[in-house]
């Protein structure tokens, strides 16, 4: 079945080890991009929200490949 454009993807509620087989973190993949950017932002929420904003309505394919790229170890 295919995306509404502009629809939230479901990845975002995923737990992040459910998404990603190299992740063991039990934390939503959503959690896990804000908390990368409050660390690169000095913890400024409204910096923050600036540029998560962007992964709510991406595709989930898009933000399967833009979060791994951002969160990868």
């Amino acid at each position: 079945m295919a995306e509404e454009p502009g629809a939230e993807s479901p990845l975002l509620n995923q737990m992040m080890s459910e998404a990603f087989d190299w992740s063991d973190q039990k934390l939503p993949v959503r959690d896990a991009i804000w908390d990368y950017y409050m660390e690169k932002n000095d913890h400024d929420t409204l910096k923050t929200e600036k540029d998560v904003e962007p992964y709510m309505n991406m595709s989930t394919d898009d933000l399967k490949s833009k979060a791994e790229a951002l969160l990868k170890k």
